[in-house]
């Protein structure tokens, strides 16, 4: 129960609020002191850890306190703090609180690369969207947790690197197939298949992370990579295009991210999954989306061939209530 804002007040109100023990001295409740939480504020500002202090100080506190933490770009959302990451560093829980000490997570990984064309006419499939996972009520502890932001799978079809925070690992997502490797890479998300005169497989999933990529039919054009919200090819025009990503509002907005890149069908440029999968023929995923790269072209209308897009790099994101 809250102490009151204004009105009389005395030490055995402070320690009926706070603890402690007979007798009273003031100087046991700077804050941070053991019975104080550190950053507690009132009706006049923070309550001292060191130096003056007054009951005056106390007026509208209360014994309730949050997590504290550092790292990544802060912002504030009502009651909540949001970290964000679009690099690797640290995210430092420096106290926990006595309420509440779990965060919500969104955790995802780099996308794939879109494969390459394979000559004049054999298109590749488009990248799969990183893996994407995102809960709430995960327990944290008072220590340094190391945020890992993976990159985007190169061009001719590469895998997109892995990114992982708080003991939590996305996969990057899987390379689309062209060139030599006609079959779409499994990742996160699975790569598109590359087009080609036989049938080509597109990439699998990782179960609870994304979707796989289209196996393409045997014609020459390449299949969509997979996205974090559906499989890729699952859209009009088929096969070519990317998977669709997910929305969340983790931040307090909501985006888009985890789109699978789309596959490149002769003279007809596809668009890539909602949520930064890149548009063939050869567009890159959209940075710290884990959108996946656009299949490369093997005649393009310029008439020329081109590589597959790089895919788009991984994002972290870390929401607690602080107040």
């Amino acid at each position: 129960m809250a102490i009151p804002s204004s009105g009389p007040l005395s030490l055995s109100d402070i320690q009926t609020e706070f603890g402690g023990s007979n007798p009273i001295s003031l100087s046991e409740y700077y804050a941070g002191g053991g019975l104080v939480p550190p950053g507690t504020s009132g009706t006049y500002g923070a309550v001292p850890s060191s130096g003056t202090i007054s009951i005056q100080n106390f007026y509208g506190t209360s014994n309730i306190s949050y997590i504290t933490a550092t790292g990544g770009t802060i912002t504030t959302v009502g009651d909540y703090k949001v970290h964000t990451f679009t690099s690797s560093g640290t995210f430092t829980v420096t106290s926990l609180g006595n309420v509440d000490n779990t965060v919500e997570y969104l955790i995802i990984a780099g996308g794939g690369g879109g494969g390459n064309w394979v000559d004049n006419v054999c298109n590749g499939g488009g990248g799969g969207a990183g893996g994407y996972r995102t809960a709430s009520g995960l327990a944290v502890t008072a220590q340094a947790y190391t945020v890992t932001i993976g990159g985007g799978g190169a061009t001719q079809g590469g895998n997109g690197s892995a990114s992982s925070a708080l003991g939590i690992t996305s996969t990057g997502g899987g390379g689309g197939g062209g060139g030599a490797h006609a079959t779409g890479n499994s990742g996160g998300s699975g790569g598109g298949g590359g087009g080609y005169s036989t049938s080509k497989a597109g990439g699998s999933a990782t179960s609870g992370q994304g979707f796989a990529g289209k196996t393409t039919s045997g014609g020459y054009n390449g299949g969509g990579g997979g996205g974090a919200g559906e499989a890729g090819g699952t859209d009009s025009p088929s096969p070519a295009a990317g998977g669709d990503g997910l929305t969340s509002s983790i931040t307090g907005t909501s985006v888009t991210r985890g789109g699978g890149g789309s596959g490149w069908m002769n003279n007809y440029a596809v668009t890539g999954g909602a949520g930064g999968g890149g548009a063939s023929p050869s567009n890159s995923g959209t940075a710290n989306t884990g959108g996946g790269g656009g299949g490369g072209s093997g005649a393009s209308p310029s008439g020329t061939n081109g590589p597959g897009g790089t895919g788009g790099s991984g994002i972290v994101i870390i929401k607690y209530r602080f107040q």
